[in-house]
């Protein structure tokens, strides 16, 4: 048996290139440092170096991300603020996670724990017990690891808000537990939950689910059930265009061919998950195909072949690699293998047998490294080199040591295939698919009941109304007889499709009762059991290993992926909302400093305008519909201001105001605001084209100085004052329908650029009378 890899390897391939690479910091990063190097208090410089933390985080910078994470930990205890302790120390553990360092890991997970477990945070709390769970898994104490997951799936029943993907792997965490403890059938009943509860929530998922419960069927030696869910997390591949996801499929598929003795099919499969690899320079890939395609080669009796695909993928691995041990392991096997093939010429030169004892000496040592191991290791690893090493000994006439290796192995086998074990799967296994098809008998025969008396009563009504269709006199009253009848087909077909709903609810109402009845049993049985006798070690091949790394490496990474990538679109959206408000540059000022100075501009354009009518047309044709149109036209102005860089500033009622020259200074601004002005008649001209109820509109622009801040603290808004903001509305109400009006201040600076008509003075409110100039569209 060599599917000791079979999803272990996935979970490599996932991970080859996290490898992290010193690199330059990055703009934000050193803008982060200069801005905590002049922090005034405590607190900003608190919200400085979590953001550094986090920075570091998504840039993979792992250690620089902890050190500065670290950094925030004593002013938190200062401010006793107990939540971010025990969030800034799940973050750290999170962090060393991901470098490996379960040790570390592991206490800064339990402080978090202490800490949120005082607080009402169940998300935080949900994500304390999923570390932990995974982390104990991966040290073998599998029943403290189903504990935590426990603890999330009771926050779940209990109706606590936490992310509904840790539901999910704690159900995959409690199956890959079962799995790993040797327990067959508790492995089986919690798959099925695991795939169950996938299939309703994360369909997106299945991939995965399908892609474990192939393994699961394959260690427990049911290929043809193996095969099928191996199959199925194929074909989604395909489906979804994963070309990573079909050559993992090529790779499992492979390891179910080579089982099954169908070796030609599996070397074509891994042949092609070979050239996929190669396409990629994804050596970890390469690696895994090799150790596959000599165990083939191992299988045919071609040693030399064999071996000479074991270095290559010895050599494309290194020592960061979780399955570096594990690929020299397995070509010190082929090595003695090769060896021990020509027996007559072994036992006749001493100095192969030399050669012989010294590969013992370092399978024996990898043997070590294996045993000694703190984490879990695959049974499979002892099996295979017990029996080699049995068969060594043997050639180099020590036959204690012999004997010792050959009962290694049988008390390993029985360990972990006794037939107990296999018994039990049996069992449980008939029962469920037994009560499922029950349940589907049921359901499919009361299903042919509904539709039976469904066909019957549409018959009835087919017989009634062709009596009544006969019995008509005139053509309409034929019409209404039809008509009649289909409504009361409708309502028949309503009727059975709400009684086929309530059935099939039914039946997986009782399907979920039995599971759960299930469940009780299999507790209180299991409960017997420990009473009575110790449990047995573990078990099972490097599969589980990757069920468990599956979550803890790959789920940690992608994980921390999603959730900077979340959080980096909150803050994006939080950004686009401010910058709604206030012009970028003030943004930017109020973000950094929490507070932003007026400023005075010597040389702007304030632009307003204003629709004719507004009041007389929302009572001629509704208050609803100028709305509507008054929302579309201020959506197309939003668009002009950004393309002639005007600045917005607000709108009131129905009049519009924008400047052209601030926050950031420019010539143009006149130009600039002219342009903006004439593409809006422009547009309002042809809107009126096509909407009937189009407005028509008066723009007027003046130009000089003004103050610009933010009002307010609540709802604050940035605005404008100063004369020139008052002129200009003068110029808008001195303007006329379809005109942009000027005054001579805006003229001065523009006129080598347009055609102008001299209104001469005109009288204005406040102002006494002023130069004005149309601009002419040309």
């Amino acid at each position: 048996m060599k599917n000791k890899f079979t999803s272990f390897a996935i979970i490599c391939f996932l991970f080859c290139g996290n490898t992290i690479f010193k690199a330059q910091e990055s703009k934000e990063i050193i803008s982060l440092k200069k801005k905590l190097a002049t922090a005034k208090s405590e607190k900003e410089q608190l919200k400085i170096i979590d953001d550094i933390g986090s920075m570091y985080s998504q840039e993979r910078k792992i250690d620089s991300a902890i050190s500065y994470s670290k950094m925030s930990l004593p002013i938190y205890t200062k401010f006793n603020d107990i939540e971010y302790i025990g969030r800034t120390n799940l973050f750290i553990g999170n962090l060393f996670l991901q470098k490996n360092d379960l040790i570390n890991g592991e206490k800064y997970l339990l402080e978090a724990e202490k800490y949120l477990n005082k607080t009402e945070n169940y998300e935080k709390r949900a994500w304390v017990n999923f570390w932990m769970a995974r982390l104990n898994a991966v040290n073998v104490k599998n029943d403290i690891s189903a504990n935590y997951y426990n603890k999330i799936l009771k926050y779940y029943r209990e109706g606590k808000k936490i992310d509904k993907r840790l539901v999910m792997e704690s159900y995959q965490g409690l199956f890959a537990n079962n799995f790993i403890k040797q327990n067959l059938a508790d492995g089986y009943t919690s798959l099925n939950i695991y795939v169950d509860f996938v299939k309703k929530n994360y369909p997106e998922n299945l991939y995965v689910a399908y892609r474990n419960a192939g393994t699961f069927f394959m260690i427990s030696r049911d290929f043809k059930k193996s095969t099928e869910y191996f199959e199925k997390a194929f074909e989604i591949s395909r489906k979804n265009g994963n070309d990573a996801q079909i050559a993992e499929g090529k790779v499992l598929l492979s390891n179910i061919y080579s089982e099954t003795n169908r070796l030609d099919l599996a070397r074509k499969y891994l042949q092609e998950a070979k050239d996929y690899y190669e396409s990629q320079d994804q050596n970890a890939g390469l690696a895994m195909v090799y150790y596959y395609l000599s165990d083939i080669y191992s299988k045919e009796k071609d040693f030399a072949k064999a071996l000479d695909l074991s270095t290559k993928g010895v050599s494309l691995s290194s020592e960061s690699d979780p399955l570096y041990e594990y690929y020299k392991n397995h070509h010190g096997n082929i090595g003695l293998k090769k060896i021990m093939a020509d027996s007559l010429a072994l036992k006749n030169n001493p100095v192969k047998l030399s050669e012989l004892k010294n590969l013992v000496e370092k399978q024996e040592k990898s043997l070590t490294y294996f045993t000694d191991l703190k984490t879990y290791v695959s049974p499979e690893v002892f099996i295979q080199n017990y029996e080699v090493l049995h068969q060594a000994y043997a050639f180099l006439g020590d036959y204690n040591e012999s004997y010792s290796y050959l009962k290694k192995m049988y008390d390993k086998k029985e360990e972990t295939y006794g037939i107990d074990k296999m018994k039990a799967l049996s069992s449980v296994q008939s029962e469920t698919e037994l009560a499922n098809e029950r349940t589907r008998v049921k359901l499919e025969e009361e299903t042919k009941r509904i539709q039976l008396q469904k066909e019957i009563e549409l018959k009835a009504l087919r017989f009634e109304y062709e009596k009544k269709q006969a019995a008509a006199k005139t053509e309409e009253e034929r019409k209404r007889l039809a008509l009649e009848e289909d409504l009361k087909r409708k309502e028949i077909q309503i009727k059975f499709d709400e009684e086929q709903k309530a059935v099939s609810l039914k039946y997986d109402q009782e399907k979920r009762i039995a599971k759960i009845d299930q469940e009780k049993k299999d507790a209180i049985a299991k409960a017997d059991l420990e009473n009575s006798k110790a449990q047995k070690n573990m078990w099972a091949f490097g599969a589980g290993l990757s069920l468990l790394l599956l979550g803890f490496a790959g789920f940690s990474y992608n994980q921390k992926r999603k959730d900077n990538k979340k959080i980096a679109e909150e803050k994006k959206k939080s950004d686009d909302l401010l910058l709604n408000i206030l012009p970028h540059e003030v943004a930017e000022e109020l973000k950094e400093k929490g507070k932003t100075n007026a400023k005075h501009f010597d040389q702007v354009s304030v632009l307003f305008t204003d629709f004719v009518n507004f009041t007389a047309n929302s009572e001629r044709i509704g208050v609803q519909e100028v709305l509507n149109e008054l929302n579309i036209c201020f959506t197309e102005f939003d668009r002009i201001m950004e393309k002639y860089n005007l600045e917005k500033i607000k709108t009131i009622g129905d009049a519009y105001l924008a400047v052209s020259g601030l926050p950031i200074s420019n010539e143009q601004h006149a130009t600039n605001a002219v342009n903006a002005a004439l593409e809006i008649l422009s547009y309002i001209q042809q809107r009126k084209k096509d909407n009937p109820n189009a407005l028509d509109i008066r723009i007027g622009i003046h130009s000089g100085p003004v103050i610009a801040g933010i009002v307010g603290v609540k709802k604050f808004a940035y605005d404008i004052w100063g004369d020139t903001v008052n002129t200009a509305a003068r110029m808008e109400q001195n303007s006329s329908p379809g005109k942009v009006n000027i005054s001579e201040a805006t003229h001065q600076l523009i006129k080598k650029d347009f055609n102008f008509e001299h209104r001469g003075k005109i009288e204005t409110k406040g102002k006494g009378a002023m130069d004005m100039y149309f601009v002419n569209q040309i």
